[in-house]
């Protein structure tokens, strides 16, 4: 038997990033637990299967391709959405990319593992510095601010923000990642405390190491993954279902009394 209060019958979600990895597992685990999901992503390709899949759960599935940086694909989207779904209910903002590289580099430094994602040897662009940042930060900030005016019509709403352990977790090499989703974090504290007066609750998911088809590259290098995992308290690796069940709770009226945490789904990195 499913507690009702962790049902999400009758609500509507929009979930960025949602070609897959994370942001594909959520939507799925929100459909699931009842509601109607429209799946943003660029890859027009990914989100229609996304949403396929969401059909075959027996919810409504909506893919609209957009460009989460740019504020008029964004308009369209929340549209469209309301056009399909006649509300947005929900709200989880998991795109984004990540960058492991130094400011400069260090000449002594040994460069570990085969990780495409992985650049030890040349200095950080202003170009990828800005990449990052516009993808991690801005674009939240762009799909909140859109998505929050119709949730303050309605005085009610639940948004959801993908952060990370390195929000808190200082590690080398990842600048402009650890900064942006810090500052996601604490904009998520921000929005919280303006909008509560709407009913609007706003929380964050910090995950850890997590296997997901994105991150197959760093799983494939053995010596490395066992390297991460002996720094994790919990000593074992995540799973993008772990995140999509918190995401189910935060976006139910389980979790009407929270708002403005970010919860580190990390097998203790934070705390590390």
């Amino acid at each position: 038997m499913v507690l009702k209060e962790f049902g999400l019958e009758g609500k509507s979600a929009v979930v960025t990033g949602a070609g897959r990895g994370i942001g594909k597992t959520i939507a799925l685990t929100l459909a699931e637990a009842g509601a109607d999901v429209a799946v943003v992503a660029r890859s027009t390709g990914e989100i229609e299967d996304t949403a396929q899949q969401v059909h075959l759960l027996g919810r409504k599935g909506l893919a609209v391709p957009a460009d989460v940086t740019r504020a008029e694909d964004l308009e369209r989207m929340v549209e469209k959405t309301i056009h399909e779904f006649g509300k947005i209910d929900i709200l989880v903002n998991n795109a984004g990319i990540v960058l492991i590289k130094p400011v400069l580099p260090d000449p002594g430094q040994r460069v570990i593992g085969a990780d495409a994602a992985t650049d030890l040897t040349t200095p950080m662009g202003e170009d990828e510095w800005r990449r990052v940042i516009d993808v991690n930060l801005t674009a939240l900030f762009l799909v909140t601010r859109a998505v929050g005016a119709r949730m303050m019509q309605r005085k009610r709403g639940k948004i959801i923000n993908i952060t990370s352990g390195y929000a808190d977790k200082v590690a080398p090499h990842r600048g402009p990642y650890a900064a942006s989703k810090a500052a996601v974090a604490m904009l998520t504290k921000t929005l919280a405390l303006e909008w509560a007066r709407y009913n609007i609750n706003v929380n964050a998911i910090g995950p850890g190491l997590i296997r997901t088809d994105q991150s197959e590259g760093f799983f494939q290098d053995e010596a490395l993954l066992q390297a991460a995992i002996k720094s994790l308290p919990l000593r074992r690796v995540g799973e993008a279902r772990d995140i999509g069940l918190l995401a189910v709770y935060l976006a139910s009226d389980a979790s009407n009394n929270m708002t403005g945490q970010n919860i580190y789904l990390d097998q203790g990195l934070s705390i590390s």
